[in-house]
């Protein structure tokens, strides 16, 4: 079965995807079709197997959860097709809509991803990673570290030339990965910068727009990198096992207590606060970097 609202290359049906297990890594430019594929591979698994999961790695245009986060998602069981998946459910906060600023935030934040996995027992799992490639930002070293952190059976990349040879040329060697590399679908449409600023606003918008204030007295709680509560900046709201219970953003604070605006109606305690690295416009709902 396929999902009904995406072009799917002949290319790609001819993948002998049934016989993929263990966790999968998409790789690629931005608007190379990776997401996409990352979907319709997740479709056609989540048909075969009991336990899948689905990783979104993109902070910046994630296929489901928020910008700035890293989510992690599993089927309710073989058959379900439901997308983003309706099962157990995991976030990590990372507070960056980009990972070049928060590369050591992006991998702790896999790894907590990735034990959680293992407890679910999962039989495979796709990783969407983000678009990033550019040597010069960390791309290939980014990609390789989740290379060695999740140890993939399969990586599939998605390229239009060479873009990828400097991850390409060592994973070629790698023993026990199949690389499958694909071209670049040619019904993507790239999708300019300011379509990207609108779509994560958007995502703010249906988060906070009718998020109620919630007073959270901060002074027994983590608090961390700093306590600059600055006016409009994104934050997370963390439980015992560090994964985000809700968004939120900060309006005032005093010496005791931080007001937000946030989703969250409890009854999970929270125990950290975690401050990130963007401020949320109250008007347009834009992130603008602190």
């Amino acid at each position: 079965m396929e999902p009904k609202d995406i072009t799917i290359p002949e290319t790609w049906r001819a993948l002998d995807i049934p016989a993929w297990r263990g966790p999968i890594l998409i790789i690629g430019a931005s608007d190379s079709g990776k997401s996409t594929f990352a979907r319709y591979l997740y479709t056609r698994l989540a048909a075969q197997y009991e336990r899948v999961g689905f990783l979104d790695a993109d902070l910046g245009q994630n296929s489901f959860g928020l910008p700035t986060t890293l989510a992690l998602g599993v089927n309710r069981e073989r058959g379900d097709l439901s997308f983003p998946p309706v099962g157990s459910r995991r976030i990590s906060f990372v507070g960056s809509n980009t990972p070049t600023s928060a590369m050591l935030a992006v991998l702790t934040g896999l790894e907590r991803l990735r034990r959680f996995a293992r407890r679910m027992k999962l039989e495979t799992l796709v990783i969407d990673t983000s678009g990033l490639i550019d040597p010069l930002h960390g791309g290939p070293a980014l990609k390789w570290a989740k290379v060695e952190l999740f140890r993939p059976c399969t990586v599939v990349t998605l390229s239009a030339g060479q873009e990828l040879e400097p991850l390409l040329a060592p994973l070629r060697y790698l023993p026990d990965v199949r690389v499958v590399e694909l071209p670049v679908c040619e019904a993507v449409r790239p999708r300019p910068t300011e379509a990207r600023r609108a779509y994560r606003a958007a995502c703010y918008r249906a988060c906070f727009a009718d998020a109620p204030r919630f007073p959270l007295p901060y002074r027994r709680l983590a608090v961390f990198p700093d306590y600059n509560f600055a006016s409009g900046r994104l934050a997370a709201l963390e439980g015992a096992d560090g994964f985000a219970l809700a968004l939120a953003l900060v309006e005032s604070a005093n010496d005791a207590v931080v007001w937000l605006r946030t989703p969250w109606t409890g009854p999970e305690q929270v125990t950290a606060l975690r401050m990130g690295g963007l401020r949320i416009d109250a008007e347009t709902f834009q992130d603008i970097r602190l």
